[in-house]
């Protein structure tokens, strides 16, 4: 590009350096103007710089021994450069801005656009210089997380904040151990969770590619290697079986071309490209034909592209930005855990306040009742909450990736125990992505062909008539159909290698828009054999391959077996042969040999995965990129609607529905086909607006936004792409299904292991508050200090809420429908269950607290008394915390499970640990315990646990007597 040289004038210069020069050509140019302005302020020869478009003027500073002419020389050649780069800029904008209509020019105007010439390709300096304007041709890398920023989330959350609260409150009124311990349990649950997360985004990582593929582009008059990010637009690239598309390109030639676009479109045919086709304006990215797709893999054929657009601007980014801009909700525990957490802290509020201002009627001093305030609040505070919600997720989280689930956010665990919703791509999801010849019919009468030989001659025809390459390794080169066809003889034990030197390819008329089949002739006696679509096949057919002549009624059978292929649905070839040479390659008297169906097939065990959906009251719901042909007989063998009648619905339909009725359109859809990228992603939201929890599975680029936005979005990584696993939470490893049924169960009894530790946390919790309250209200010092209340909260709280936390996944954990998401974490009906308990508890530990009133008095002895039986009493209580309902409690399991056991035992050993510790006792502001003592705290905490037990003897019994007539 030639340099621009405006005209700089000097107008006016003072004795201070001060110089205002006259330029028109930044006369009512602003974005000139500002480009010039920056461009001078960052030369150290000028200072104080002003532009002012309005009039064209630059008003800056200089020394006084620069000359007029130094001055304008700088001036001119700083605003030459700033004006060639604003002209390039405003080229590069105008190309730009055709990006999404490529596709309507013909390949003349684009070459004519560029300049370029498609024999010769750019020159390196014009690329060099491309490359310098563009950058390099790389997917724009959106902005991670950092470290820090990773650690500081972990901070998030209510209960985090008021244990963070309280810890401020110690320091401020003297208690440091306090505030000390507190920070600590705080500090574990975020490295904690900090850690568990890192680990998952390394292993994430590792199925992420790195390299930087080469290409082959036209330069400098001939074809050149190099890195795909080393493409500029204009280069001209050359299209070659299983090579990936570098970038977006329109087609100028095409010999046989078809691209595979399922990682845009989940179409898994092959589509064929060429430069003459008419497109429509607005016609999606599987329909244009005119068009190379950035990310898509060149299944046949050989052709060349003039690309149009690289890096940001192709189709492929364009996808990756909308998965960047899509958000994904909070995990329903997350969202319930801060409800709860919220609730629970409002209450204590309320109950602090009351207790403060009975204090300060009754007279106690404002310091004292600030203290005792404060001693309420640790009470208040679930110190185990936090920690107890990280690890349990956290060892989900392992637990999941040791059977190939990666997770990469641990609250992403509990969120697939609770979806609602799976949204199944079938592409490279439900499907292989590759296909095989699942059946092949020769002649008419298949049982006849077995006897006469039909078929061999079939599977010979079928081996001669191929254009893919036959190895050592098996098939390699063309396209994936001719592949499958090619392993499919071999499997049938036919010698590939010695057919072919025997009758070897002589001439051969390649398939044409007009003419759906390929031609070939042969030596050897084989002469003329035929491959393509049945009905034009059959139609250049006279006779049977044994010579029985073709009337209508075979020719209606032949058309009835492809029909019935069809629907399964395959892709069906006919075969034919015959002695006659072609005439311009329409081939004469040809007879007909038989049909070959292809099929992308089911993964293994996608059937029973769907089972398992259905069975624990997920609904599946199958988006593809597929006709609605393709995808009902796929849904149809998935058995993918149950007993009801399947639903489907096509893209031209999803574009005419608004949001409101999509989503509830989408509650009893089983199947869309024919979507897009961008439909994809607004079923998803459609379905959670409907207050829905939905998973989304997929493998492609056009896959990415939905996967972004859902709670759940789950990558494959194996075989899928670097957007699908980027933007998605979690990553199967191996691709299949079926290790998805046991995340989803490992998920759903992390919910109710939190539920479980979490109802254990507030029973407890209101038992510390109702006996702080009662003492405070007794008389003056009786209340248990805040460390000692600390440490009864630390001891009673996070291990045996871990214990329950982790207890296996209950054995009919998928036979049960999900949690509707309005359901709280607690039930109602589950607080008056932990209001009774959370009374036992606080009752017989103030009976212990009175008992030693009336034998020590106020003082550490009585506080001693309370400490042992109000924390042992919690332990015990334990044990009959592991199921909701006592019912289903029975003694003899009660010490089944053994994480449990061991928190138990650790945490009662701390509990006694201050009595045998004379640092920790004056800590705690306890006293040693006489043996009476001793057995008067351990029968106060048995008696929580004997309760539960008994109530549920009761209930038992009642039911038996309700139960007889």
């Amino acid at each position: 590009m030639a340099a621009v040289r405006p005209k700089v004038v000097m107008a006016h210069r003072t004795h201070f350096g001060r110089v205002r020069v006259s330029c028109p050509r930044l006369r009512d140019a602003p974005a000139l103007a500002a480009r010039v302005e920056q461009a001078l302020r960052a030369s150290p020869a000028f200072d104080d710089v002003r532009v002012r478009p309005l009039s064209g003027s630059i008003i800056l500073h200089v020394t006084p021994k620069m000359s007029d002419d130094d001055v304008l020389r700088r001036v001119q050649r700083i605003a030459a450069s700033a004006a060639t780069s604003e002209s390039r800029r405003k080229t590069v904008a105008v190309a730009r801005d055709d990006v999404s209509t490529w596709h309507r020019h013909s390949a003349k105007e684009v070459l004519t656009r560029f300049d370029v010439d498609p024999e010769a390709g750019l020159s390196d300096e014009r690329a060099q210089a491309a490359l310098k304007s563009d950058g390099e041709n790389r997917l724009p890398v959106f902005a991670r997380k950092s470290n820090v920023a990773r650690f500081l989330e972990q901070f998030d959350g209510l209960p985090v904040r008021m244990l963070l609260g309280s810890a401020g409150v110690s320091l401020l009124t003297g208690g440091v151990a306090d505030a000390v311990a507190t920070m600590a349990v705080v500090m574990v649950n975020a490295t904690l969770g900090y850690v568990t997360e890192g680990q998952a985004e390394v292993s994430i990582g590792k199925l992420m590619s790195a390299e930087d593929e080469n290409t082959t582009v036209m330069r400098n008059g001939g074809p050149v290697r190099l890195p795909a990010s080393r493409v500029v637009r204009g280069d001209i690239f050359v299209a070659r079986p299983g090579r990936l598309v570098p970038a977006d390109a329109r087609v100028v030639t095409a010999k046989r071309l078809k691209v595979d676009e399922s990682a845009l479109t989940g179409e898994n045919r092959p589509v064929e490209k060429s430069p003459d086709a008419l497109v429509a304006r607005a016609a999606p990215i599987g329909d244009r034909p005119t068009m190379l797709h950035a990310g898509t893999l060149v299944a046949e054929g050989e052709g060349r592209g003039v690309v149009v657009a690289t890096g940001g601007q192709t189709v492929s980014a364009q996808i990756a930005s909308l998965s960047e801009q899509a958000s994904r909700p909070r995990a329903p525990v997350e969202a319930e855990l801060d409800r709860v957490g919220s609730l629970l802290a409002n209450l204590s509020l309320v109950a602090c306040g009351v207790f403060f201002g009975i204090g300060w009627m009754r007279g106690v001093g404002l310091g004292m009742m600030l203290k005792d305030s404060l001693a309420l609040a640790v009470a208040a505070v679930h110190e185990g909450l936090p920690v107890v919600a990280t690890t349990t997720m956290s060892i989900g989280l392992k637990r999941m990736e040791k059977h190939g689930v990666l997770v990469r956010r641990i609250d992403t665990v509990e969120s697939l125990g609770s979806m609602q919703v799976l949204c199944l791509d079938k592409t490279g999801t439900l499907t292989r992505n590759h296909l095989k010849v699942v059946d092949a019919v020769a002649g008419v009468h298949p049982d006849k062909a077995e006897i006469d030989g039909a078929r061999e001659v079939l599977l010979e025809v079928a081996a001669l008539n191929n254009l893919a390459d036959w190895g050592p390794v098996g098939a390699s080169g063309s396209s994936a159909t001719e592949r499958a066809v090619l392993n499919h003889v071999a499997k049938a034990g036919i010698d590939i290698d010695a057919l072919r030197q025997a009758h070897p390819v002589e001439d051969m008329f390649e398939r044409t828009l007009e003419r759906p089949y390929v031609v070939t002739c042969h030596g050897g006696g084989r002469g003329t054999l035929v491959k393509g679509a049945p009905e034009y096949v059959l139609a250049r057919c006279t006779a049977l391959w044994d010579g029985t002549p073709l009337d209508d009624l075979i020719r209606a059978r032949v058309l009835a077996a492809n029909d019935q292929l069809a629907a399964r649905p395959a892709r069906v070839l006919g075969f034919a042969a015959g002695a006659a040479k072609p005439v311009d390659g329409v081939p004469q008297d040809m007879r007909w040999i038989g049909l070959m169906a292809l099929m992308d097939p089911l993964r293994r065990g996608a059937g029973d995965f769907i089972s398992a959906m259905q069975k624990a009251g997920i609904k599946p719901i199958m988006i593809t990129g597929d006709q609605a042909a393709t995808a009902v007989a796929i849904a149809r063998e998935l058995h993918l609607s149950g007993d009801a009648p399947l639903k489907v619905i096509d893209a031209p339909e999803i574009a005419s529905m608004s949001p409101e009725l999509l989503g509830t359109v989408a509650q009893e859809a089983h199947v869309f086909s024919r979507v897009s990228a961008t439909q994809k992603l607004a079923i998803v939201q459609a379905l959670q607006s409907r207050g829905l929890v939905v998973g989304m599975t997929g493998d492609g680029i056009n896959d990415g936004p939905a996967l972004k936005a859902a709670d759940v979005g789950i990558a494959m990584g194996a075989s899928g792409t670097d957007l699908a696993r980027d933007v998605a939470n979690v990553v199967i490893r191996d691709d299949e299904l079926n290790t998805l049924t046991g995340a989803i169960a490992q998920g759903r009894t992390v919910f109710l292991n939190i539920r479980r530790a979490l109802e254990f946390l507030i029973a407890t919790n209101m038992s510390e508050i109702a006996v702080s309250i009662v003492e405070a209200l007794h008389g003056p010092c009786e209340l248990e200090s805040p460390m000692e209340l600390l440490w009864i909260n630390i001891v009673s709280d996070v291990l045996p809420g871990l214990g329950l936390a982790l207890a296996d996944p209950d054995p009919d954990a998928m036979d049960k429908p999900p949690r509707p998401p309005t359901e709280s974490v607690i039930p109602p009906r589950h607080f008056n269950r932990m209001l009774v308990d959370g009374s036992v508890v606080s009752l017989a530990a103030l009976g212990a607290h009175f008992a030693g009133l009336a034998r020590f008095g106020p003082g550490p002895e009585t506080r001693s008394l309370t400490f042992l039986s109000l924390s042992l009493g919690q332990l015990l209580y334990a044990y009959t915390c592991q199921h909701s309902d006592i019912r289903n409690l029975e003694p003899a399991r009660l010490l089944d499970n053994k994480m449990l056991n061991l928190s138990l035992l650790v945490s009662s050993g701390l509990a006694v640990l201050p009595y045998f510790v004379p640092a920790l006792r004056r800590a705690l502001k306890i006293a040693p315990l006489d043996l009476a003592s001793t057995a008067l705290g351990l029968t106060a905490a048995a008696l929580p646990a004997v309760s539960v037990l008994a109530r549920r003897q009761l209930d038992l019994g009642l039911e038996t007597v309700e139960a007889k007539p």
